[in-house]
């Protein structure tokens, strides 16, 4: 039995069905990871399951007026929440049999359906303030009211958020421990209690009778009975009446259960390596995190009951640090793929979400879920292979951004968040990412958020990329025809020669180029963006800002070997390449400087990701300019994907 379907309507971030606005969402039988910003509805789908199964902790949980949906100045008066378990085994069908939904051609299945109604105005404040809510069988609550019987069975394990893992696994009532313990297979052959008291010394073979020997050996020692005869003598004895006499007794328990022994046992973390076990050791929240959700995790595997094998987690990151919060998604995903558990995480972290299988991603954005699975996205099956493999932490955090832009290398990553700062047009105050692929793969990760069926994300995504075509002016790169007028027509292989130059090709073919860069990563709300002549750098160099990306240069050769340069010698380095290019100016016209001065990035001479450096300085210093005025004179395909991602200066 797993959770197959949610529906959520007028349910706090979620609207109504007639506006598109409700929650539609199937999830998969294993491993379920919900990653977004906050306050996107990730909780929420959380919360509709817990409403609606109640969980094994039996925490308190009422539909409150705030849980109503609200647009602008308007609350709903009705909400509705539904949770579909499909798979159920024959014992669970069994065990359900009158609440099951019977369908030709599918197998019988279990839809549980909460309606709450407001009460109204006038009744507010008295006893009957609280929503009226029902709970029924089938679709939409056309079958009977949910038993008792059938909850015990569907409840849902659910870790909270920023829990304490130490106060969980202490021991006291109903607490986890003693609830995984019971569930252990074994475990109740341990509630036999055979104690002899005329055979005290016998080996006991049971926890309770273990406990009953100690009670026993506690209650007779020397010590212990001096103590209880005179509390009995001095003290009981002249507080008691004739007819009803007082009489203490000192024991461990005063009823030798097995519930009561396992709720007196603790989970606690061996102490590290180098301290000896017989020390006491607080170990850190972190690992007890993880010991509470290993504990779970045996809780759901090793029942071998008919309950619902349903763990869900928020924030499994809380209080671990990068390394094993990959480790922990890891670990969930493996038990979900080989002990049946079907687990649902929500997380904030890129660390989780780049351990996760992408097709186990669900992005949640705006109060609507989106999930990434193979039927859902433009990702093909290499994609999922290729995004397996290259989507780090670095990467991931496109899945909580409101805008991303998707780059090339490095230095696209260094400059353009600080020229979209300068020009007003704040990534990070506008929640944009800036994902750097490394030359490769861009089209892949321009995939991720586009739909199959179309949609546009509300998530702004432009990929940046070069045209790659080299400006016929530049000496220092032949292309086709440069070859073939030196008299070498064809390559050692007998094949034509590379087209790397304008003139190697019609204006036409530039043109179908550039489309084909273009349609291979646009779609939905992906727009992609080609340099206007051929890379970044060389059209930096031919825009508004040639004399800073010129200075930013000099600043990189100054720098040298040593790596660095100080406050002094900065300025220095640039008051007299500022100096230089203007004198430069008055001998050279703009693209031949341009062609001279990329050439010392295309042969390496000079680092491309440094270069931008100082770049990026010199923007944030101000010395390129600011708003509108830099905005113009940034090259025209770099202005484009500003207004796709920011389209209104914050």
């Amino acid at each position: 039995m797993y959770l197959h379907r949610v529906y959520a309507e007028n349910f706090r971030v979620f609207g109504t069905l007639a506006d598109n606005a409700h929650l539609d969402l199937q999830f998969r039988q294993g491993l379920n990871v919900f990653v977004g910003e906050n306050d996107a509805g990730k909780t929420c789908i959380v919360d509709v399951v817990r409403y609606v199964l109640l969980t094994t902790t039996n925490d308190w949980l009422r539909i409150e007026d705030d849980d109503f949906h609200i647009n602008g100045s308007s609350q709903a008066d009705e909400l509705k929440l539904e949770v579909e378990l499909r798979d159920l085994n024959k014992a669970q069908q069994a065990a359900l049999l009158d609440w099951l939904t019977l369908e030709e051609g599918v197998d019988p299945y279990l839809v549980v359906h909460l309606r709450a109604t407001r009460r109204i105005e006038s009744n507010r404040g008295s006893r009957l303030s609280n929503p009226v809510v029902s709970i029924n069988a089938g679709k939409g609550g056309t079958g009977p009211e949910i038993g008792s019987a059938a909850r015990e069975l569907i409840r849902a394990t659910y870790l909270k958020p920023l829990r304490d893992a130490v106060a969980e696994l202490r021991p006291k009532k109903g607490s986890r421990l003693s609830q995984v313990l019971r569930a252990h297979r074994d475990v109740k052959k341990e509630s036999a209690n055979n104690f002899d008291k005329k055979n005290p010394d016998g080996a006991p073979a049971t926890l309770v009778e273990i406990m009953a020997q100690a009670q026993y050996r506690i209650s007779t020692k020397q010590v212990v009975k001096e103590v209880r005869d005179t509390l009995n003598r001095d003290y009981l004895k002249s507080l008691s009446f004739e007819k009803t006499p007082l009489s203490s007794e000192i024991r461990v328990s005063a009823e030798l259960t097995l519930a009561q022994i396992l709720e007196r046992l603790e989970l606690t973390l061996r102490p590290p390596s180098g301290v000896s076990e017989d020390m006491a050791c607080e170990r850190g929240l972190g690992y007890n995190n993880v010991l509470f959700m290993a504990a779970e995790l045996l809780l759901l595997s090793d029942g071998g009951g008919n309950e619902l094998a349903l763990l869900l987690i928020e924030e499994p990151e809380a209080h671990l640090h990068p390394q094993l919060q990959a480790r922990i998604l890891a670990m969930l995903a493996e038990k979900a793929s080989t002990s049946g558990i079907q687990i649902v995480v929500t997380t904030h972290s890129p660390s989780i979400a780049s351990a996760a299988p992408v097709d186990a991603l669900t992005l949640v954005t705006a109060g609507k879920a989106y999930p990434l699975g193979r039927a859902e996205t433009r990702l093909d099956g290499s994609d999922y292979e290729f995004l397996r493999r290259f989507l780090d932490s670095t990467k991931a955090n496109l899945f909580f951004a409101r805008g991303v832009l998707i780059v090339e290398g490095p230095a696209e990553a260094i400059v353009l968040p600080a020229l979209a700062e300068a020009v007003g047009r704040s990534f990070q105050g506008n929640s944009v990412s800036t994902v750097s692929v490394g030359g490769v793969g861009l089209f892949r990760f321009a995939r991720i958020l586009q739909r199959k069926d179309g949609t546009s994300l509300p998530v702004r995504v432009a990929c940046i990329g070069d045209l790659d075509v080299v400006p016929d002016d530049i000496s220092y790169i032949e292309g086709r025809k440069d070859k073939e007028e030196k008299g070498i027509p064809k390559t050692k292989d007998g094949k034509n020669h590379q087209k790397r130059k304008v003139r190697d090709y019609t204006p036409q073919e530039i043109v179908e180029l550039r489309k084909s860069k273009i349609d291979r990563a646009r779609g939905g709300s992906t727009e992609v963006f080609i340099a206007d002549h051929w890379t970044l750098e060389y059209d930096l160099l031919r825009s508004g800002v040639a004399k800073h990306m010129f200075v930013a240069v000099r600043l990189e050769q100054a720098e040298g070997s040593k790596g660095y340069l100080t406050d002094e010698e900065y300025e220095t380095a640039r008051i007299d390449a500022e100096a230089e290019y203007a004198t430069l100016v008055l001998l050279e016209n703009q693209e031949t400087i341009a062609a001279n001065v990329y050439e010392l990035l295309h042969t390496k001479k000079v680092s491309k990701a440094i270069v931008a450096q100082y770049l990026a300085k010199l923007a944030a210093e101000g010395h390129l300019g600011t708003g509108d005025t830099l905005l113009a004179s940034l090259p025209p395909y770099i202005k484009a994907a500003f207004d796709h991602l920011v389209p209104e200066v914050v």
